[in-house]
């Protein structure tokens, strides 16, 4: 039941993408069966020449008149009779038969091999856009899951099964439909002559089809785990590769070089034993096919010749049958390595099926809002990440144009709630509103627009500063891009660079300071005009001049938007409007600086630890 449910769900895959293609795989189609054709003709057209050098050329006029008048009487006894009547209704040469017939065989032959280019082409064609399409649908697939999916899965294996896993489900495509096209009709013609000339003979051949496909089913479940385990391989050293080398400087600071090098010593041992299995059951059926074809071949010979000997086959019947019995191997092995083929390839679109598979656990809601005009609320809000509490009962107002920081201990839940501002997850219980509007009624596309957010972890993209301005606009909007770069406090070192705004930035923007790339994320979210910011700990990584130039910047932004600023350096947020003190996912106080430092032992004593007792006096005093 397993085995066909998991063939359906091949079948319904490779259909969807293929779809589009109908048209060329019905040409591909009747391409491989004209090539079955050509290749069944190619032995046959040689028989009247056989049948010339057998019986020598001055009987060419009684092999004509002894051959069969109907298709249906023909067997390869007298095959070569047949066509010599059929090409050469009046009386000829034997030169002329030769010759004629070796022509045909050239035309059979280039006619062939011709057309199996032109199929191939067509094939991979095909796949490579039935691939491509796939590819485009999974990753858009992924793409709009969750943020958990992702939490759950590492990046290179999410690379793994959207490069390799799809190319692998198609890579066989074209290899299959052709052996199951021309495979097939070559033993129906070839095991169709067989029987027909040697009901004992064909036995043999019967029996090695037998023994093929009971050794194919043994082999079947084993190879299909070890194309899992090789594929799953795979994405562990793509895993591996990406996470050292994104995080090569931390190896570099620790000289953790030859540490990284015996880490890779141990993966890629089990990489070689995976490899190692997968290549034993990958091409464990060669050599027992070839040991099975042998002793067939061997057997016909043997049987052949007794029914050569005995009167039963002709001279030409029986050389036409040790060709044709051989032949017929050759079709019957392909098929069998077929079945291998489709193995892997259940195999490996069972890991992209996964995928698709995976529903988003925070889903668009069908309103349609673009502004932002009086607050977001959070009511007796809970949280938790796999049954781990993160957030209790939080109950917090973030009015319209307010600054809210949020301060704590790391783990406190800060982020958690910046997240379910942003709906990357959706409370356990309790609810978060917009403007009193429940955010999961909200289409979310619209929604996280108003939303712009700087985060520590200034990430950018390998383009130009220009492009990571705009993003994800296609075309940037060059003035936009300018007046955003000159709020974020950045204009005048994007104008000292040799290209300006065209200056590529790097891989996550190796090329610039911290200071900068931090400007450049912060003019991102002014360039998008946000009606709320999320400022995630925006300075907590830069030196003393650095943080004052991104301070600054934002400083600029925040004056008429609605800013929610987690920080951990409190005279970034000594002047907010509300300031929420968190510990341990809950809520301690909230309230102005001079009244918080005052009533709240928890706030006076992050205060005192960053500017001391006096300072923080004269700051209340001030306030």
């Amino acid at each position: 039941m397993k085995k066909s449910y998991e063939l359906t769900q091949l079948v319904q895959l490779l259909g969807k993408y293929m779809r589009p293609y109908w048209a060329h795989m019905l040409l591909s189609f009747v391409l491989y069966l004209t090539a079955s054709l050509l290749t069944a003709a190619q032995p046959m057209v040689t028989a009247p020449v056989l049948e010339v050098a057998v019986h020598g050329p001055d009987a060419l006029t009684q092999l004509a008149e002894n051959a069969p008048t109907n298709i249906a009487d023909v067997d390869l006894n007298n095959v070569g009779q047949y066509l010599l009547k059929l090409l050469f209704p009046q009386q000829t040469s034997a030169w002329n038969v030769i010759v004629t017939v070796a022509l045909l065989y050239l035309l059979v032959s280039v006619s062939l091999y011709t057309l199996n280019f032109l199929v191939y082409l067509l094939g991979i064609w095909i796949r490579v856009r039935a691939g491509r399409g796939m590819q485009a649908a999974l990753f858009s697939h992924v793409l709009n899951l969750s943020l958990d999916f992702f939490n759950r899965h590492r990046t290179g294996e999410l690379i793994s099964r959207l490069d390799k896993d799809t190319d692998a489900v198609v890579f066989g495509l074209e290899a299959i439909v052709r052996s199951l096209v021309v495979s097939s009709v070559l033993v129906l013609l070839y095991g169709g002559l067989l029987l027909k000339t040697s009901i004992r003979l064909s036995l043999f051949v019967a029996v090695a089809a037998l023994m093929q496909y009971v050794f194919v089913q043994v082999i079947k479940k084993p190879a299909q785990r070890r194309v899992r385990e090789q594929f799953k391989m795979q994405a562990d050293l793509s895993s591996y590769f990406q996470e050292v080398i994104s995080n090569i400087r931390i190896v570099k600071s620790f000289a953790a070089e030859h540490y990284e090098s015996t880490r890779l010593a141990v993966i890629s041992q089990k990489a070689v034993r995976a490899v190692f299995r997968f290549g034993f059951f990958k091409n464990i059926d060669e050599p027992v096919t070839f040991i099975i074809n042998s002793a067939v071949n061997v057997a016909v010979l043997l049987f052949a010749a007794n029914e050569f000997i005995s009167g039963r086959l002709s001279t030409t019947g029986f050389f036409l049958y040790l060709y044709v019995g051989r032949s017929v191997l050759d079709p019957l092995t392909n098929l069998a390595r077929t079945l291998k083929v489709i193995q892997t390839t259940v195999a490996t679109s069972e890991r992209v099926q996964e995928f698709f598979n995976e529903t988003a656990a925070v889903s668009s809601g069908p309103v349609v809002k673009a502004d932002f005009t009086r607050s977001i609320d959070f009511e007796d809000v809970s949280f938790a990440y796999q049954n781990a509490a993160v957030l209790e009962n939080i109950t917090l107002s973030i009015p319209r144009g307010k600054m809210v920081a949020l301060v704590g201990q790391s783990g406190a839940g800060k982020s958690t709630i910046t997240d379910l501002i942003l709906r990357f997850y959706d409370p356990k219980s309790g609810s978060i509103t917009v403007d009193g509007l429940d955010l999961r009624t909200l289409e979310l596309d619209a929604y996280r627009r108003m939303i712009g957010v700087v985060s520590q972890d200034s990430i950018l993209f390998n383009a130009s500063i220009a492009e990571n301005i705009a993003y994800p606009d296609k075309t940037p909007d060059m003035a936009r891009v300018q007046q955003a770069a000159q709020v974020a406090n950045a204009g005048e070192f994007i104008a000292n660079l040799e290209e300006g705004y065209q200056s590529l930035v790097g891989d996550r923007g190796v090329l610039l300071s911290g200071g900068q790339k931090q400007r450049i994320t912060i003019a991102r979210a002014v360039y998008h005009d946000p009606r709320i910011l999320i400022l995630d700990e925006a300075t907590s990584a830069l030196d003393t001049e650095a943080e004052r130039q991104v301070q600054q910047a934002i400083d600029n932004i925040i004056k008429d938007t609605t800013a929610v600023v987690i920080a951990h350096r409190l005279s970034t947020v000594i002047h907010a409007d509300n300031i929420v003190v968190m510990d341990s996912g809950r809520i301690v106080d909230q309230g102005k600086h001079a009244e918080l430092y005052q009533r709240c032992k928890e706030y006076k004593h992050f205060c005192d630890l960053q500017f001391g007792a006096q300072s923080v006096l004269n700051d209340v005093g001030q306030a």
